[in-house]
């Protein structure tokens, strides 16, 4: 579509080099009788062009919605005023722990989240705290006493530690895994109060409760 100044600048037959006064008279009659003047309408291939401009912004940004409403993480970590740690992860998303033990590491959990493998790629023992042995069964006091709370729900493990309940020598170590059989997907976490930081994990043959 041509500019109407252009176009006013194009029907003054008086134009010279010396800009002519826009307030003028003239000038506003002259304005008038050009913008009553149909425009030229836009060639077809421009129109099309237009459009598919139009089209394609429209999946952009319905696109960019949706990868906005994705989650960016596979887990939240949340320092309480208690001093507890709260934090959750999604077990099958989560390949990489680093960056999760870094937040938990700035919140002050002294916790390390590790992803445990095969019992034959992991011969590593685990050097456990006495104190804090895995039980089978806990009784009220064991329970208030763990530095850690636990819960599994739908593929989510959500957790709270103490820190101020585990021994200034110790880390709390936190493994998981996730295993297929024709039963389903099933999410193992094995939280272990450690002397000595393991490198690595192994999924036990029998689960401690």
């Amino acid at each position: 579509m041509t500019d109407p100044l252009d176009r006013l600048r194009a029907a003054d037959p008086a134009r010279t080099h010396t800009d002519p006064d826009p307030r003028g008279s003239q000038a506003l009659a002259l304005l008038e009788r050009v913008l009553d003047t149909p425009a030229e309408p836009l060639p077809k291939r421009n129109r099309r062009r237009l459009m598919a401009a139009v089209t394609g912004t429209a999946v952009a940004a319905a696109v960019a919605g949706f990868f906005v409403a994705t989650p960016a993480a596979a887990y939240t970590v949340d320092k309480r005023p208690d001093g507890s740690v709260h934090f959750s992860f999604r077990a099958e998303r989560l390949k990489d722990t680093a960056k999760l033990n870094k937040e938990l590491a700035r919140a002050g959990a002294r916790t390390v989240v590790m992803r445990m493998v095969a019992a034959d790629r992991c011969t590593e023992a685990l050097d456990m705290d006495p104190a804090f042995p895995f039980l089978t069964t806990a009784t009220p006091e064991d329970l208030e006493r763990a530095p850690v709370a636990y819960r599994v729900a739908d593929g989510d493990v959500i957790i709270t530690v103490r820190p101020e309940k585990i021994p200034a020598v110790d880390t709390l170590s936190f493994g998981y895994a996730t295993r297929t059989d024709r039963d389903g997907r099933t999410t193992i976490v094995v939280p272990a109060v450690v002397r000595t930081l393991p490198s690595c994990m192994a999924i036990p043959e029998r689960l401690p409760r």
